[in-house]
């Protein structure tokens, strides 16, 4: 499942280099960013940057509603995991907790707490909320500024065509540098915007990791967790991307299915 995962990452990471050197060559069957991306004759659009334009336009057009359908009925089927399986930002995380351990480095990964999925919600539905009403007060998209896979998509676009970064592309060494030596995975744990939307639309119904009810009580689940959930507890949390890190390390898999995804 990892090396699956991996794949698939590895491909919406070079897709966003992909896309604009098509188009160079005039092939226009698929463009965009990941904020908004044509292909063929389907627009689809992150429902971030679609409730954005609703504050800021105060409005609601059908072709907005469209261009969300997918995206947001894969968050009700299958979770977040457009978070652990394409966003080219979680890749460059995963990349750098690899380096990380092949460096020796001490690891910043907190242990968990029965109390830290709750604050890790207060924090990611507070910045949303404040982001939008701050969107509604200045007419302007303000949050592409913090969202990765917006700002690494945009700078793609920009480094392909012109040879060049804008300002913005700043945010991303910042919270690399953060992520890398101070505090682990904080950004998708406490603020990322993108996930916290993805999130609200997750279904209890959907795809979730289910625990049986028994194990040897070893906690590499646990361990395995990049965002510091315990998979036999927190399946059905809000904050879980069904990355399946939990399920591939289980040792009681090999016995029975300890750990599972499940769609109800």
């Amino acid at each position: 499942m990892s090396r699956c995962r991996r794949i698939i990452q590895w491909f919406f990471f070079l897709l966003m280099f992909i896309v604009p050197a098509l188009n160079m060559l005039e092939i226009y069957f698929i463009k965009g960013t990941y904020i908004s991306m044509d292909v063929g004759e389907l627009a689809v659009s992150d429902p971030l940057a679609v409730l954005q334009a609703v504050f800021a336009s105060h409005e609601i057009k059908a072709v907005m509603i469209a261009s969300v359908t997918l995206p947001l009925l894969i968050a009700v089927l299958l979770g977040r995991v457009w978070c652990s399986w394409a966003c080219p930002y979680y890749l460059i995380l995963d990349g750098i907790e690899a380096l990380r351990k092949k460096l020796g480095l001490k690891p910043l990964k907190p242990v968990y707490s029965e109390s830290g999925p709750s604050k890790a919600n207060f924090f990611r539905y507070a910045l949303l909320i404040s982001g939008f009403i701050l969107v509604g007060a200045a007419g302007v998209p303000l949050l592409y500024l913090i969202s990765p896979p917006s700002v690494l998509s945009s700078q793609a676009v920009m480094l392909i065509k012109h040879f060049t970064l804008t300002a913005e592309f700043i945010f991303i060494p910042i919270v690399l540098i953060i992520e890398t030596f101070f505090v682990y995975r904080f950004w998708c744990r406490f603020f990322c915007p993108t996930g916290t939307v993805l999130s609200i639309f997750k279904s209890s119904k959907g795809l979730r990791v289910e625990y049986s009810g028994s194990c040897s009580g070893c906690s590499r689940c646990v361990k395995a967790c990049p965002m510091v959930l315990d998979p036999r507890k927190d399946g059905a949390s809000s904050q879980c991307h069904n990355c399946g890190e939990c399920v591939s390390i289980c040792p009681d898999n090999r016995k029975t299915d300890t750990l599972k995804f499940r769609i109800k």
